[in-house]
C-alpha cells in the first residue's frame, strides 16, 4: 500500500459510529448544567423579589409620612396600558372604596409586578388608609382624641394578621398592611393585562388570594384578613409575604412629624 492511500485512510474523518457516541456525551452535558442553570435562575429571581418587595415597603412608608395615611390600593382589573392603571383607588367620603386590590405601583413609583412579572397583592387596613383627619365619626376606643396630621394616632390598630399556616401560629397581628407575591407559580396573581390566574389549590396560598366570593370569615371585598407566610417554600406553595409592622410605621411618623 502506498503512503497516499494510507494518509487518505487516516484523513477520512469521524465515522456514523464515532459522531452518536460525541452526541451522546455532549447532550449528557448539557443536561446536566440545565438543572443548576435553573435552579441559579430561581435563586436569583427569589433574592431579587425580595430586594423588590424591601422597596415597596419603603415606598408605603414614604407615602405615609407625605401623606399622613396609606394608599388605597390600585384596580386589580386595568391593563397596564389603560389611563389609571397602577393609580391608587381615589377616596370616597374620606375612606378608601376598596380595601383589597393589587399595589398602586404608579402612585408609588415602584415597579408593576414581582421578578415573576406577576402583579403585587396588597391589603391595607381601613383606618390607615382614610382621609386625614378622618371625616366625621368619634374616635374608638382607647383613642380619645382626633388625629391633626395623620389617619391614626399611636393607639391605632391594624386589621390584618399574619400566621405561620391557614390555622396556625401568629407571627405578627393587627398589621396596616400587607404586600403578596404569588411567586413563580403565580397561582390567583393579576397580571399586567388585568386578568387574575388560576387560583391554587394550596390552602396556605388561597387565604393570600383574592377571591370574587365571600366565604366564612372573609371580608366583603372578597380577601381574608388572615394571610400566610411560610418559612419555607413547598412544591404548592411559594408566595413571598410583607407587611408593614405598627411600630416602623409609627416611628416613621414621627420622625416626619406626623405623629404623635
Amino acid at each position: 500500500m502506498t503512503s497516499e492511500c494510507r494518509l487518505l485512510r487516516q484523513d477520512r474523518g469521524f465515522t456514523l459510529t464515532e459522531l452518536a457516541v460525541v452526541m451522546v456525551i455532549a447532550a449528557l452535558l448539557v443536561g446536566g448544567l440545565l438543572l443548576p442553570l435553573s435552579a441559579q435562575l430561581d435563586v436569583r429571581n427569589l433574592n431579587d423579589n425580595r430586594k423588590a418587595m424591601a422597596e415597596v415597603r419603603e415606598a408605603l412608608l414614604g407615602f405615609a409620612a407625605a401623606n399622613g395615611r396609606l394608599p388605597c390600593p390600585a384596580a386589580t382589573t386595568t391593563a397596564s396600558e389603560v389611563a389609571g392603571a397602577g393609580v391608587e383607588s381615589a377616596l370616597v367620603s374620606g375612606v378608601c372604596p376598596n380595601h383589597t386590590g393589587v399595589l398602586p405601583w404608579a402612585t408609588l413609583g415602584v415597579s408593576e409586578g414581582d421578578a415573576w412579572g406577576h402583579r403585587f397583592t396588597y391589603r391595607v387596613s381601613p383606618g390607615f388608609a382614610q382621609s386625614v383627619p378622618p371625616p366625621g365619626t368619634a374616635w374608638p376606643s382607647p383613642c380619645t382624641t382626633n388625629p391633626q396630621n395623620a389617619a391614626f394616632v399611636l393607639c391605632s390598630r391594624g386589621e390584618l394578621d399574619i400566621l405561620s399556616s391557614t390555622g396556625g401560629n401568629g407571627i405578627a397581628s393587627d398589621v396596616p398592611a400587607v404586600i403578596i407575591s404569588h411567586g413563580k407559580n403565580g397561582n390567583g396573581a393579576y397580571t399586567a393585562e388585568g386578568t387574575q390566574l388560576a387560583v391554587g389549590s394550596d390552602a396556605d396560598e388561597r387565604e393570600n388570594q383574592i377571591v370574587s366570593s365571600g366565604a366564612t370569615g372573609w371580608t366583603d371585598d372578597g380577601m381574608a384578613k388572615r394571610f400566610v407566610k411560610r418559612s419555607t417554600p413547598t412544591a404548592s406553595y411559594d408566595d413571598e409575604v410583607v407587611w408593614i409592622p405598627p411600630g416602623l410605621l409609627f416611628n416613621r411618623m414621627i420622625t416626619a412629624g406626623r405623629l404623635p
